[in-house]
């Protein structure tokens, strides 16, 4: 029996609170990280090449926002919202406010939601490296709530400074990305169990050494949900040459288990005889659905049956002649199981890859 023995996450590079940035939808101040990265959006870019001009133009045209041409990003059709002077009915006033709009949703169930994580960028020309800014809350997308973003992004007040960098000769660049979360995600829960209920049994064998099979089985027996057998060879697996018995704990609904999981299990295995005399080992390991079997390979030392000298042990040995108990106990066991079962709805995962790593 083989004893079984058993990340640094990184804070955010650059995390600031900016008190002029909110949730459209939310009037409070809130807390976004902000963040400097080379690479481009993934999703969708907006250059306006003359900000004066575009505000002169929705002026004239009696609008207060540019709405981009639509893209696809996450399964979903979308458009980038810009509001160049505020979104004033979400409490933007004086502010850059950037949001996004759904689209294409009229195949969609009538209670449809879309949740997603939002990433909006402004262009930094002094470091020539965009400004990400990103408050980490799942966002939902409903029939009566389209259009989500961030409200007050920026001051106009920085915004229109050139010293600033977000404009050069009246030019900007603004961006996003969306990553849509699916409900089809999963996840887990390690668990441990100390002293599991009703984790012991007893297995009675009548005139050992008269067993002709090379090995028996023991009958099933349940503990914690998963269903055991012992495995006793009475004169041992071939690699103890038939001077031990042999006795292993096998997890015989092993196939219930993925193929990437194991359950800890801490157990003792002994045998008493007729004195009432026992003899016990202590043992640890992993069970998985290809280890599946566990124990000790020299449980019990056999009496020489070669030398005529060890006659007298021969026959004293409650290994050779007698009947004998053997015991099985588990003490602890600690496995991963299913955090989301299949009648309950999982929350999901991103389909998309991952935010890229701040520079």
């Amino acid at each position: 029996m083989q004893a079984v023995m058993s990340k640094k996450v990184e804070e955010p590079k650059y995390s600031i609170t900016n008190k002029h940035c909110h949730e459209m939808e939310v009037a409070s101040d809130d807390k976004l990280t902000v963040t400097m990265r080379k690479e481009e959006p993934l999703h969708y870019t907006l250059e306006i090449e003359s900000l004066k001009n575009l505000q002169k133009i929705l002026s004239k045209t009696g609008l207060n926002r540019y709405e981009s041409t639509e893209f696809e990003a996450s399964g979903h059709k979308w458009r980038m919202i810009l509001y160049p002077e505020g979104d004033k009915q979400r409490n933007g006033a004086n502010h850059i406010s950037l949001s996004l709009e759904i689209l294409g949703t009229e195949k969609l169930s009538p209670a449809w939601e879309i949740h997603a994580l939002l990433n909006f960028f402004v262009y930094d020309h002094n470091k020539d490296q965009y400004i990400s800014f990103q408050d980490g809350k799942v966002k939902k997308f409903t029939a009566v709530n389209t259009e989500l973003g961030f409200s007050r992004l920026v001051p106009l007040s920085e915004f229109n400074d050139n010293s600033k960098g977000y404009q050069r000769e009246d030019s900007c660049k603004f961006g996003v990305e969306v990553f849509v979360i699916k409900g089809n995600g999963g996840g887990e829960c390690f668990s441990t169990i100390d002293e599991p209920r009703k984790n012991q049994f007893g297995w009675k064998i009548e005139k050992l050494s008269g067993l002709k099979e090379r090995s028996c089985y023991s009958d099933e027996f349940t503990i914690e949900d998963f269903k055991w057998k012992l495995h006793l060879y009475p004169k041992g697996v071939s690699k103890v040459k038939g001077k031990y018995v042999s006795i292993f704990l096998c997890l015989q609904d092993h196939q219930k288990i993925p193929s990437e999981t194991k359950v800890y299990v801490e157990f003792k295995i002994g045998i008493i005889d007729q004195n009432k005399k026992k003899t016990e080992k202590t043992g640890n390991a992993w069970f998985s659905s290809s280890d599946s079997a566990w124990g000790f390979p020299r449980l019990v030392k056999l009496p020489d049956q070669q030398q005529p000298d060890h006659e007298q042990e021969r026959k004293d040995s409650h290994i050779a002649y007698d009947d004998v108990l053997v015991e099985a106990e588990i003490s602890l066991m600690s496995m991963a199981k299913d955090l989301y079962p299949k009648t309950e709805e999982k929350p999901g995962n991103i389909d998309t890859p991952p935010l890229p790593r701040p520079n």
